[in-house]
């Protein structure tokens, strides 16, 4: 009876410390889970051969999947394969260590389109019982992946943009070249303060240009009036003779190489009126610039109130153009830059209007400005 006894009292302690043991292992489990859980990135806990054991709530989230889908199935085998590709089956056939093993993929999958992730899978060896588990970490890279890449496309953007202003730089120095090179062949005994203060305005009229080209322009897209009204101040603070400029241009976008040429081209007219436009005692000086557009075609008009009696000597001047270097200037750079027409008319003062289609520049590869 007393062996009877004993052996009940040890049995019902050893139920008791098997249920005590139980109790434990559900506590470790619970808490483990907790840990799990807690974890930021996407985790999932794999056995010896690849099923899942456990998943934080950050894996159901960012792939959209349930508990029944996943715990006891093997990873590549969830959901019809969800995770059955290439660079997921390369990284679960090398043998976990201590030391984790990283892959990076980038594919588009059917629950949540197109993604960048980091996978990285670490072993971890349960020394009690013996076995081995993995801890498979899926780290969603998508939004860093896509910042980088615009950066790259940014810093790409900026090196071709200096290269290219630096081509501009050059071929504008070129006409620059020319253009003294041009005036030198046609002096006579025109004062050396004149022929300085010509070239001075061509330089600001490519300068103009160039001061708009801002990290929100794109070069291939020169906001004209912009380029104009920088291009105007300067020629009223060098002038100084009271002329009143109005400018009336709509929003009108060139190419670097067009606003060059053009902003060149109005230096040379409203120079011009500002010289020889007005008597010296007028009452009302006053130059008016226009802009418009139709379709493709460019077309701006500079015209001015001067005094009827003045315009004769302009137009004598045009009618002997070797006589005239912003003659030379104004008929080239329209005709061969711009490929347009240039036209005069009489009315009180003269009106210029200038036609020309606008030009494709977006890649940044257009030929060379020519040599006047």
């Amino acid at each position: 009876m007393k062996i009877f006894c004993g052996s009940l009292i040890n049995s019902k302690q050893k139920l008791l410390s098997e249920s005590g043991q139980k109790k434990k292992s559900r506590d470790a489990l619970d808490y483990a889970e907790s840990i799990i859980d807690s974890v930021k990135h996407p985790l999932v806990v794999l056995d010896e051969n690849r099923k899942v054991i456990s998943a934080n709530l950050a894996f159901y989230d960012l792939f959209n999947l349930t508990p029944g889908m996943v715990l006891g199935q093997q990873f590549l085998r969830i959901s019809d394969g969800f995770f059955n590709f290439e660079e997921m089956n390369r990284l679960l056939s090398v043998k976990p260590t201590t030391e984790p093993v990283i892959i990076e993929i980038h594919r588009n999958f059917h629950l949540i389109g197109r993604k960048y992730l980091k996978a990285a899978i670490q072993g971890l060896q349960y020394n009690v019982k013996h076995l081995n588990f993995s801890f498979l970490t899926i780290e969603d890279i998508t939004e860093q992946k896509n910042t980088e890449m615009q950066l790259r496309k940014a810093l790409e953007e900026k090196s071709i943009l200096v290269r290219e202003v630096h081509h501009r730089v050059k071929n504008n120095l070129q006409i620059l070249l020319s253009l003294l090179s041009l005036q030198i062949s046609t002096l006579h005994n025109e004062a050396p303060e004149d022929v300085l203060e010509e070239a001075r305005t061509r330089i600001m009229a490519i300068a103009a240009v160039h001061e708009c080209i801002s990290e929100d322009v794109e070069i291939d897209r020169i906001p004209l009036q912009e380029a104009i009204r920088r291009l105007i101040e300067g020629l009223d603070a060098l002038f100084d003779d009271g002329v009143q400029v109005s400018i009336t241009v709509p929003e009108i976008f060139l190419s670097i190489n067009q606003a060059t040429i053009l902003s060149l081209v109005l230096n040379e007219i409203v120079s011009d009126i500002h010289k020889v436009g007005f008597e010296s005692d007028a009452p009302s000086k006053r130059i008016l610039i226009e802009g418009q557009t139709c379709g493709n075609e460019v077309i701006i008009t500079i015209s001015d109130n001067g005094h009827l009696k003045e315009v004769p000597r302009r137009l004598i001047n045009r009618a002997k153009p070797e006589s005239s270097l912003g003659y030379i200037l104004v008929k080239n750079l329209v005709e061969q830059q711009l490929k347009g027409s240039w036209t005069t008319k009489l009315h009180k003062g003269i009106t210029h209007e200038i036609r020309f289609n606008t030009e494709v520049d977006s890649a940044f590869t257009a030929q060379p400005l020519q040599e006047i």
